[in-house]
C-alpha cells in the first residue's frame, strides 16, 4: 500500500503543473506507520487483538482516501461536501478502532486475570 500511495504522489506531483499538497506529499506515511506498527506487534502476542486490527486497516484505508480526496480537492481552491463525508468516515474508523482496542483489552486482561 505505501508503494502505491508513492506512486499515486509521483503521479500527483507529475502533473501537478507546479502546485503541491503537503497531504499527498505525506500519504505514503500512513500505511508506512501502520506497517511499522504491525511489525512491533509481531514480536508480541497481540492474537486478542486481531479484531482491532481489523478496524485500524479500515481507518488507515480512510484516511488515505480522505487525504488523497482532500489534498487533491483544497489545493485547487475546491470544497466539496464529499470532504466532509470523507472526516465523518475516518471519525468514525478511529473511534471504531479506540473501541475495539479497549474491548480487546478488557478481555484479555479479564482471561489474563481468570487464568492466573
Amino acid at each position: 500500500m505505501t508503494g502505491l500511495c508513492l506512486i499515486l504522489t509521483v503521479i500527483y506531483e507529475f502533473n501537478g503543473h507546479g502546485v503541491y499538497s503537503w497531504r499527498i506529499r505525506l500519504l505514503a506515511l500512513i500505511p508506512f506507520v501502520m506497517f511499522l506498527f504491525l511489525l512491533l506487534l509481531k514480536n508480541r502476542n497481540f492474537v486478542p487483538f486481531i479484531e482491532a486490527i481489523t478496524f485500524l486497516r479500515l481507518f488507515a484505508a480512510a484516511e488515505i482516501a480522505r487525504n488523497a480526496f482532500i489534498g487533491i480537492v483544497r489545493v485547487y481552491g475546491t470544497a466539496t461536501v464529499t470532504m466532509y463525508v470523507l472526516y465523518a468516515v475516518s471519525a468514525f474508523f478511529l473511534a471504531a478502532t479506540l473501541i475495539s482496542f479497549a474491548v480487546c483489552l478488557i478481555r484479555y486482561l479479564r482471561n489474563r486475570g481468570a487464568g492466573a
